[in-house]
């Protein structure tokens, strides 16, 4: 089941992590932070409902 509160993904510097929406945006405790660069892609299944991502570590 998608979370109540939007889910917006952020991928940088710092590596890959979300943060909760509006009103307030802190960063998810449900999603840990991957704090490695190599991240090259990541998606939302169509409901919103998944998440993946892809680091180069797992095949």
């Amino acid at each position: 089941m998608a979370p109540s509160t939007p889910l917006l993904t952020v991928r940088g510097s710092e590596g890959l992590y979300m943060v909760n929406g509006p009103p307030h945006f802190t960063e998810s405790t449900v999603f840990p932070r991957e704090s490695g660069k190599n991240c090259k892609v990541c998606i939302f299944s169509k409901d919103g409902t998944l998440f993946a991502w892809g680091n180069g570590e797992n095949f």
